[in-house]
């Protein structure tokens, strides 16, 4: 990557924006799927594999680790 601070934020920004999108597709499906059942909503825990799975692509893609 780019030593440019600028870069970098941009980087940070859309892997931001991906996560947040994933989690926004989670909680879209166990809302549908609760609808579905007629039964309350209970909202599950975040599922850290998939974070983990997503820095580790974004490092090996010479991305920078998030602190």
């Amino acid at each position: 990557m780019d030593r440019d601070p600028r870069a970098k934020e941009l980087y940070n920004l859309k892997l931001a924006l991906a996560t947040f999108a994933l989690q926004l597709d989670a909680f879209e499906a166990r809302l549908k799927s609760a609808a579905q059942n007629n039964g309350p909503f209970h909202s599950a825990p975040p599922d850290i594999r998939l974070a983990n799975k997503l820095v580790s692509a974004s490092v090996a893609l010479g991305g920078v680790a998030l602190r």
